[in-house]
């Protein structure tokens, strides 16, 4: 076993008493620390025979003062020194008064005097038990917990208990403990109750999958064949089939999928005829099948879509002129797309960087406004709303806000109470369109209003199923009779713009070619490429870059004007590694949110909608101050809004200091940072180095491997979205 010395508190330099064990049990003293999603910690422990342990895996779920039974192995870091890897995990009591003591710290308004005096007064192998037989007499005795904080303190309590229990029956089923918390929040009381009767109905959380939800019902003894097996697992494949964006899957590949998902010899085809009988599925002519819900929502765009081409224009003009003169000349193609916005209900302004689109809907904006018109502006992300008000100058919004979600669930905008006020709504980074946000917004577009749609196609797929604007944009100028989306694609680089040397780049990169960053006399010099060999040579190059040299030089506030892209989570050059060094540099005292992984100080990103708290994915933010008495966080928004978050809240926030590319679509910053890595090959596309370059502001490096740049621009994206909307959009009906 070769020496190690680490670098933790203990200054361990040996080895532990068994370097080969792959058991040992412990209690927890502390979190060093923890990705905020809830998966990856480190933790400070002590072995049962007396050791310090640093633990590391996937326990976000553990908590101080808790005893766990882990299995996994040792290993020498080369810079924190011995560390035990955790693979598997369970959650044991805690048992001596330390652990004991630092568990009933966890449970609100008890604190470290009232868990101390009830470990005194009851013994740490008797409290736990006493305060179960009790909660309200046990816990009214503690100090500070008066009439008014008993109620919360005792439902903190029955809360961690069914938790305890609900890991315990999970574990005992071989469930990773890691899905414990998230299925109690989800179910909540009499969840070990329910889980024993429907053990698929956990394949409806977001994170937690078929193959978990398998692994309970197996040990619960539910054959293979079982029919909820069998649908529970053509479902999981569809929903899989929709994060990787597709609508539908043909029936032959749902086959595959499904079928490697069940094992064994099953039949997925009467599954899935089954299902159809349900009405959970839906199967067409064509033998291609979609989940229910989702078929519903195409077929309703496509609905709007046809609504929309069908309809005659409802703006009538007058003395309608081409600016000649002034700041702005448009040019033929800018002006067509001008024109076919008034003329058309429904048309499409598409084009690269430096082709004119924002120049050509403040055109437009000025032209509605001289003819008191109205227009209204949105755009997916917050960012993306704000940088259109200002290339636009009027108030823009995002999608969500300009549908207004109500609290009780659902957007009260609809076609019973259309958007109001608006002759012409232009939503820009149209690319990011999923069908589940285009059918919302269009079902809300009144019947005198038209609609613009803007954006960049060459840009990576939406998050979420479907390519809306591409499928759209596939019925230009169609000569067989059926429907045509009136489109502008702008394709010429105005001069002023040619100078930037990250349009130049964008543009190369679009066309499979290495961008040189060669920049002649009169150029911007905003592009710059840094070859690097190896993850670590690019990791120290990339957080040098947006900790200090950035802001160093350009002025910039490293934390809100800097922003590192990558293709992956995982890995050297993961954001999750990004994160952690970047943060350790830029809020290294920003004080813990106990139980979150998350500090004061922290640039966060919201990384699914959150309706509730008017959150909605790829918004980012800082969190400002912690009410530790309230339990509830301060997030401070890129929009300026400021958001009062429960603790429970921030489940869903992100460190955000290194993000992924798709995370940045409808986002910009003024300097972007990219890490390119052979590495990341399975990620590395055209699409993809193209979208980041072009979410730069002011300044775009790229810093990594030339082989795996050449790689990636010379990569399309070749997966083949399975949607239906050109083809439900574009037929009319007999006789139509």
């Amino acid at each position: 076993m070769p020496d190690c010395v680490s670098m933790t508190e203990r200054a361990q330099d040996a080895s532990p008493r068994d370097p080969a064990a792959r058991e040992l049990v412990a209690e927890v003293m502390g979190v060093r620390w923890s990705v905020p999603d809830g998966d990856f910690a480190v933790l400070d422990a002590v072995s049962d025979d007396g050791e310090p342990v640093v633990l590391v895996g996937a326990l976000g779920h553990v908590r101080e003062g808790e005893s766990v039974a882990a299995g996994g192995g040792w290993r020498c870091h080369p810079r924190h020194g011995w560390q035990f890897s955790v693979e598997r995990v369970r959650i044991l009591e805690p048992v001596s008064d330390t652990a004991v003591a630092s568990y009933l710290e966890s449970v609100k308004h008890i604190g470290p005097r009232g868990a101390t005096l009830l470990v005194d007064r009851y013994g740490a192998g008797e409290v736990l038990a006493a305060i179960d037989r009790d909660p309200e007499g046990v816990l009214r005795g503690v100090p500070g917990i008066g009439a008014r904080r008993l109620g919360a303190a005792v439902q903190s309590w029955r809360d961690q208990r069914e938790l305890r229990e609900l890991r315990l029956f999970l574990d005992t089923h071989g469930v990773d403990a890691a899905s414990a918390g998230r299925i109690a929040r989800h179910f909540g009381a009499g969840s070990i109750a329910r889980l024993q009767r429907e053990p698929y109905a956990i394949c409806e959380l977001d994170g937690i999958g078929f193959a978990t939800a398998d692994a309970l019902a197996r040990a619960l003894d539910t054959p293979l064949n079982a029919p909820d097996r069998l649908a529970a697992g053509v479902l999981h494949a569809l929903n899989q089939a929709q994060a990787d964006g597709h609508c539908h899957l043909p029936r032959a590949e749902l086959l595959v999928r499904a079928s490697r998902l069940l094992g064994g010899e099953v039949d997925v085809d009467e599954a899935i005829d089954a299902l159809a009988a349900r009405g959970r599925v839906v199967v067409d002519d064509a033998g291609r099948v979609s989940e229910a819900r989702l078929h519903a929502v195409e077929q309703r765009l496509a609905g709007h879509v046809r609504r929309l081409l069908d309809d005659e224009p409802a703006l009538a003009l007058r003395d309608v002129k081409r600016p000649a003169r002034g700041a702005f000349v448009p040019s033929d193609d800018q002006w067509r797309g001008v024109t076919q916005a008034l003329e058309h209900r429904l048309s499409i302004l598409t084009g690269g960087p430096g082709t004119g689109k924002s120049a050509t809907m403040r055109t437009l904006v000025d032209l509605l406004k001289a003819h008191r018109k109205s227009a209204r502006l949105c755009a997916p992300t917050g960012k993306a709303a704000r940088r259109l008000s200002e290339l636009t100058g009027v108030d823009a919004t995002t999608i969500h806000r300009l549908l207004e979600w109500a609290p009780d669930g659902g957007f009260t905008r609809d076609g019973a109470n259309p958007i109001d006020g608006c002759d012409v709504l232009i939503v820009d980074e149209a690319s990011m369109l999923s069908v589940h946000l285009a059918e919302a917004l269009l079902a809300a577009v009144g019947p005198r209003t038209h609609v613009l749609l803007v954006g960049d196609v060459d840009q990576l797929a939406p998050v979420g199923p479907g390519r809306v604007l591409e499928d759209l944009l596939e019925l230009e100028g169609r000569a067989d009779g059926g429907r045509v989306v009136p489109a502008t694609r702008l394709t010429e680089v105005f001069r002023q713009a040619a100078r930037s040397l990250i349009v130049r780049a964008a543009h190369a990169i679009n066309a499979g070619e290495v961008p040189d960053g060669a920049a002649r006399a009169d150029d911007v010099r905003d592009f710059f490429l840094i070859a690097r060999e190896g993850p670590r040579a690019i990791f120290d190059e990339v957080c040098e870059l947006a900790a200090t040299r950035l802001a160093s030089h350009y002025e910039f506030d490293p934390a809100a004007d800097v922003q590192v892209l990558a293709p992956m989570h995982k890995g050297p050059l993961g954001i999750d590694a990004l994160n952690a060094e970047l943060r350790a540099r830029l809020n290294p005292d920003g004080a813990p949110i106990a139980g979150t992984g998350l500090r004061v100080g922290d640039k966060v990103m919201q990384t699914r909608n959150s309706y509730e708290h008017d959150l909605f994915n790829g918004e980012r933010g800082v969190l400002l101050h912690h009410d530790d008495e309230r339990d509830r966080v301060l997030f401070g928004g890129e929009d300026g809004r400021r958001v009062s978050l429960p603790l429970d809240a921030l489940d869903t926030l992100r460190l955000a200091y290194a993000a992924t590319v798709h995370k940045a679509q409808g986002s910009q910053a003024r300097a972007i940072v990219v890490p390119v890595f052979r590495g990341h090959q399975i990620m590395l596309t055209r699409n993809l180095v193209y979208t980041a370059v072009t979410r730069a502001q002011e300044v775009c490096v790229v810093v990594g491997e030339p082989a795996a740049l050449a790689l990636a621009v010379g990569r399309t994206d070749a997966r083949r979205r399975h949607t239906r909307l050109s083809e439900l959009v574009a037929v009319r009906p007999r006789g139509g």
